[in-house]
């Protein structure tokens, strides 16, 4: 197998950035019908209704599949780069960190934008 396939990088980035792209797709094609605490995009602004609930959860899936889009260019792109092993695994998993905050950052200004004064 290519070294390409051994490379701490690649693997987190990419098994991470597919992760988030298979959830995001389900989220978006599967949402849960109802609030519930077991399956979904899950904070107090998405459960205060039944029309956040619905758009937070298709909003959240499209965030999760672009999230897991830019985890995989990231892996394969920086697949290359001469770093060690140490310090691969350390910046891999700061922008899995990243990326997985980054859909509850911009579906939570979503949500506030568009239910502004349902508060």
């Amino acid at each position: 197998m290519p070294a390409l396939f051994y490379n701490p990088w690649t693997i987190v980035l990419v098994l991470t950035g597919l992760i988030f792209v298979l959830a995001g797709y389900i989220l978006q094609k599967y949402p849960p019908k109802s609030i519930n605490w077991l399956y979904g995009y899950r904070t107090r602004r998405a459960m205060q209704g039944q029309e956040q609930w619905d758009f937070a959860q298709v909003f959240a899936g499209r965030e999760m599949i672009r999230s897991g889009g830019i985890l995989l260019v990231l892996g394969l792109a920086g697949a290359w780069l001469p770093f060690s092993d140490t310090v691969a695994v350390g910046l891999a998993l700061g922008a899995v960190i990243i990326c997985a905050f980054y859909p509850v950052v911009r579906v939570e200004a979503a949500l506030k934008k568009r239910f502004e004064g349902s508060e």
